[in-house]
This record gives structure tokens, C-alpha cells and sequence, in this order.
């Protein structure tokens, strides 16, 4: 049982609150209705997510058996068979159709369905394409983003949409920078083009794309739009900073090597990530009132 949980990386269902973003930062009223279509559709796009990691742990298998811990997983250490895992695969496919049947926005299931071919040919070939695979991690984080939008019937702004891809892309870069630091300069990612000598590149792109998503965040505090959103929109400015240091801390931390692991699931248990964010989210309360 542990094992089927473990597989289904239940952790990283996280990333799935992005789908809560436009309605949080479009300030609309509260209702049971809208509650409920987000509500389902964080479930669907973690169900999703776990059948998408699923068939990547088995399309992988051989190189995550041969990493120093992603050897451990349940599939490449044999505690799950490879039919085990097809056979999740199916009920959790089957289990999101039934879910969203329940959902007003039929398009919903479009958002999903593009998700899910992304993941399979990123998986099977688009992720051994140097760059670009950085690039479709940030388009998944986005496409959770406007699917939320979606079931609320919002168009994500300009301006979330360019802060957004530029965050995520900084933390895929900090996400495949953590996989190469400790490699040799002659030495390849397990199933990846990545070398031990490209980690000073990775960190400087990674490093360029959060400061872009602090300047595109910066440049939103001065539009008419944060003015007809917000009461009291001075309040953003700190979050604008503490923000700036999360960006600095987290590849303080993967320059140090003590991240090993997705920047993500990494914020969730780091003790400043995690004030950061409730300094944020207070910030945001106070702007808004």
C-alpha cells in the first residue's frame, strides 16, 4: 500500500493550486458553484499528474535503475510491476472522465487531454532535447494555470501569463541545474543531454529567467489594471521583495548543492520557502482590503 501511494507522488499535487490562481487573482466573489469546479479540477489534474509520472517511471525504468536514488523509486526498485503500473494508469484515466463529466466547462477536458500528450512525447523524446524540455516544464506549470481559468470562465492577464512562464522556467532550469551540479564535466545526465559542464550555463539562465519574472511583476504593480484590482495595491510592493529573495534563496541553495530534488516539492518543506509564502499571501490580503 505504501508503495502504490509512494507512486502516485501524492506530494506533487501541490503544483495543482496553480489551477486556483485566476480566480484568486481576478478578486471575484466566492460561490459553491465555482468552489466546486475548482475543487475537481485540482482533482483531475492530480490524478493526471500521478498517470503522467507513472508512465514516465516506466518509460525511464532503465535509467532511473541505474541513478544513485531514483533506483529506490517502486517501479525500478520492483515493488511495483510495470502491469501494475499500466493497470493505475487506466483507472486513474478512467476515474478523471468520470470527474469531469461533472464539470460545466467541457473545454476543461481539452486542457487536460493537451496536457497529457505533452507529457507523453515529452517523456518519450522532447526531454532529451537540451533546453526545450526546460522549456515544456514551464509550459506544464502555465497550462494548470489557464485550465483554472477556464472552469471560472477567465482568461489569464497578460501579465500572469508572462510572470508565469518566466518563474517556472527559472525553476526548471534550477529543477535540471540540482540533476547536473554534482556531474563531472564530462559526465551525462541518465537519460538526458545534459553535461557536468553545462551547470554554470543552467544557472545563469535559471537565474535570468527569475529576475525577468520579478521585472514583469514589477512592471504589473505600475498598470491601471492593479489599481482597478486592488484597494490598497501598496501592499503588493513588499511581497514584490520578499519574492526577490525566495528567487535568490532557492539558487543560493541549489548553488550550495542542497537541492536534490523538484524546487516544488523542495519549497514545501523548506522553513523560509514556507514563510515566505504566508508573508506573501498576507501581503496579498492586505492589498485587497
Amino acid at each position: 500500500m505504501m508503495s502504490l501511494i509512494e507512486v502516485l507522488r501524492l506530494h506533487h499535487w501541490i503544483k495543482n493550486l496553480l489551477i486556483f490562481l485566476p480566480f484568486v487573482a481576478s478578486q471575484l466573489p466566492f460561490s459553491a458553484n465555482v468552489l466546486q469546479n475548482l475543487f475537481l479540477g485540482f482533482l483531475s489534474f492530480g490524478l493526471l499528474a500521478s498517470a503522467t509520472y507513472i508512465l514516465n517511471d516506466i518509460l525511464d525504468l532503465k535509467n532511473d535503475q541505474k541513478h544513485i536514488t531514483k533506483k529506490y523509486r517502486p517501479l525500478s526498485s520492483g515493488k511495483i510491476s510495470i502491469q501494475t503500473g499500466f493497470l493505475l494508469i487506466t483507472v486513474l484515466i478512467i476515474a478523471i472522465f468520470f470527474i469531469t463529466k461533472k464539470l460545466e466547462e467541457n473545454n476543461f477536458l481539452l486542457f487536460l487531454i493537451t496536457y497529457f500528450l505533452l507529457s507523453l512525447f515529452y517523456s518519450l523524446y522532447l526531454k532529451k532535447i537540451v533546453l526545450l524540455d526546460c522549456f515544456l516544464l514551464s509550459i506544464f506549470y502555465t497550462i494548470r494555470i489557464f485550465a483554472g481559468g477556464e472552469l471560472v470562465n477567465i482568461t489569464p492577464s497578460f501579465w500572469l501569463t508572462t510572470f508565469s512562464i518566466f518563474l517556472f522556467l527559472s525553476l526548471a532550469f534550477l529543477k535540471r541545474y540540482s540533476e547536473i551540479s554534482l556531474m563531472q564535466n564530462k559526465q551525462r545526465v541518465l537519460g538526458r543531454n545534459y553535461y557536468g559542464s553545462d551547470k554554470s550555463l543552467i544557472k545563469m539562465l535559471g537565474i535570468n529567467s527569475g529576475y525577468i519574472s520579478i521585472l514583469v511583476l514589477v512592471l504589473y504593480l505600475n498598470s491601471d489594471t492593479v489599481f482597478k484590482l486592488y484597494q490598497s495595491p501598496e501592499w503588493i510592493w513588499p511581497g514584490v521583495f520578499i519574492f526577490l529573495f525566495w528567487i535568490n534563496w532557492i539558487w543560493f541553495k541549489a548553488h550550495r548543492n542542497q537541492i536534490n530534488q523538484d524546487p516544488i516539492v523542495f519549497a514545501i518543506k523548506d522553513k523560509v520557502s514556507i514563510v515566505i509564502f504566508v508573508l506573501a499571501f498576507v501581503f496579498y490580503l492586505l492589498s485587497s482590503n
